[in-house]
């Protein structure tokens, strides 16, 4: 215990940490200080990939005559097909995106969260912009008002809103991955948040409010050694009240609505976010070991004691 106390100490500099996090009371010795890992948002990053080749295979297709200059029955068809794409091409990225979203909310990752399916459905819904001008523009006309004369759309506009949205949800992961960090001192467990200039706030957690550490490693993750430490409270449940589980014919409709809309796969593993515990971390095993030494010592060390000397 001792020598892995010493071998974190000895990687930190203790007068750097309280500086950098003033909330560090002085009886507390700062033993191991990280942040989440590049590798850990590698789901948001390739989210963002994604949304950009939605955008491209959209771009391509929309932009590209098939079967330009060659006769036959079969290239006449494949062009009229074409033709037919590209007038219902705004509704069919609309589906697509609004798929992708659903499919995103369903897997249950780090991606899945209601604010990001919300702005994957905004993305879906920019290009149908177009389409109510249009719609508004012919009833301008009609009762002898101008038009809104707004630019038309245009098919290479797939590909500057792939750049636009996609370095949207890119610059957003970037400023998540490096608005947290972490410290364990002797006593407490801390998460920081700091975006940027804007915002920055902690959240302590005492040893002796733990009931347990747990940690979650992917496949990946153990590959690389990189995962997360999650925090378990003791929590004073009650037991649940019994439930009338009979539901009418209109409470069925709305459940079911309810199910297509917000249902998850089922994860054995508890889902939390970098705010919530040591997320996508270096050597998680060995900074659980860490932590569990220091809650079965927490009463006090002799080693420990001696910081200011």
């Amino acid at each position: 215990m001792e020598d892995l106390l010493s071998s974190f100490k000895l990687l930190i500099d203790e007068e750097e940490i309280r500086d950098s996090f003033p909330f560090i009371s002085e009886d507390e010795v700062p033993i191991w200080k990280g942040k989440p890992t590049f590798s850990s948002y590698l789901p948001r990053y390739s989210l963002a990939l994604f949304v950009f080749l939605i955008h491209y295979c959209f771009y391509r297709v929309a932009v590209t005559v098939y079967a330009e200059g060659q006769s036959g029955y079969l290239n006449t068809a494949i062009r009229i097909i074409d033709q037919l794409f590209d007038l219902i091409d705004v509704f069919a990225f609309i589906f697509v995106m609004i798929i992708f979203a659903r499919i995103n909310y369903f897997l249950n990752f780090t991606t899945s969260t209601k604010k990001m399916s919300l702005f994957l459905i905004f993305i879906g819904l920019i290009p149908s912009v177009w389409f109510i001008i249009n719609i508004v523009d012919w009833v301008l006309l009609l009762i002898g008002r101008e038009a809104l004369n707004v630019p038309e759309w245009f098919d290479t506009w797939f590909l500057a809103l792939g750049i636009i949205n996609s370095s949207i949800i890119f610059a957003f992961s970037i400023i998540s991955q490096f608005s947290y960090y972490y410290i364990m001192t002797d006593k407490n467990l801390y998460i920081q948040k700091r975006q940027l200039i804007f915002y920055k706030s902690h959240t302590s957690i005492a040893f002796e409010d733990l009931e347990n550490l747990t940690t979650q490693q992917s496949i990946i993750g153990k590959l690389i050694n990189i995962g997360n430490i999650l925090p378990i409270l003791e929590i004073n449940s009650d037991i649940s009240p019994e439930v009338n589980n009979e539901r009418t014919t209109i409470q069925k409709f709305i459940y079911m609505m309810k199910l297509l809309i917000f249902y998850k796969r089922s994860s054995k593993e508890i889902v939390m976010t970098p705010s919530e515990c040591f997320f996508g971390i270096k050597k998680p095993m060995v900074i659980y070991e860490l932590a569990n030494e220091l809650i079965d010592t927490r009463d006090g060390r002799p080693d420990l004691s001696g910081k200011n000397d």
